[in-house]
């Protein structure tokens, strides 16, 4: 009996001290990430969705927190599909969506979906998500079979040749493996896809878009 006290003492002290680390991951990842920078993606990508571009993937929803700030400048009748793998993030974005039917928020292995299981987009959306994914070519090709015709696949992302995105790695606990302009225009062009927009995200009060390289790309076949 005292065996199953104290083991069932240590799980509850181990639960709280886990939700505690969660929480504090995903507060200090929505401070240093989600609020200056990937808002500020989210806010340009809705200026860049048109009517035509109906159902939308958001591949690495992670919190929700940057496209909830920016859901209502989003056509009003587009459908949002956000996956995410982390299921500590998503928990936080799933209680932000509860009141927004137009977007479903799914526990979701990007590489497991398959167009005749999951239909097919008009927009596929990669935020801070991309450079974190392994086999980033294998990761472009599904996303080319997810897309409907004339579809366009977004990309936005904080490219460097520095070694800032270790720094972010010990504050956020999220490598973001920052890299060059010239490696990630290689890979689009490796994997056929042709850039037809690009920007780099600045504002003048908004001091880590000064400081980094934030970019949207906008891409088709």
């Amino acid at each position: 009996m005292i065996y199953s006290f104290a083991r069932q003492s240590f799980q509850a002290i181990f639960q709280t001290v886990k939700e505690v680390l969660d929480f504090s991951n995903t507060t200090l990842y929505d401070t240093f990430i989600s609020h200056p920078i990937t808002s500020l993606t989210y806010e340009k990508l809705s200026e860049r969705i048109t009517g035509k571009q109906k159902r939308i993937l958001d591949v690495g929803v992670g919190t929700g927190v940057p496209l909830h700030k920016t859901i209502n400048q989003f056509p009003p009748d587009c459908e949002i599909t956000a996956i995410d793998i982390d299921h500590t993030y998503l928990s936080k974005a799933v209680q932000l969506f509860k009141d927004k039917p137009q977007v479903k928020i799914l526990e979701l292995d990007f590489y497991q979906m398959k167009p005749e299981i999951h239909g097919k987009f008009d927009a596929i959306v990669f935020s801070s998500s991309f450079p974190i994914l392994h086999q980033q070519q294998e990761a472009l090709q599904i996303a080319k079979s997810l897309l409907n015709p004339e579809g366009i696949i977004y990309f936005m992302l904080t490219l460097s040749d520095s070694h800032f995105g270790e720094s972010l790695k010990y504050i956020t606990s999220i490598d973001l493996h920052l890299e060059s302009e010239k490696a990630f225009e290689e890979l689009l062009k490796q994997s056929s896809l042709h850039i037809i927009h690009k920007q780099r995200l600045q504002k003048v009060a908004n001091i880590p878009t000064l400081l980094l390289k934030v970019y949207i790309y906008e891409t088709k076949l």
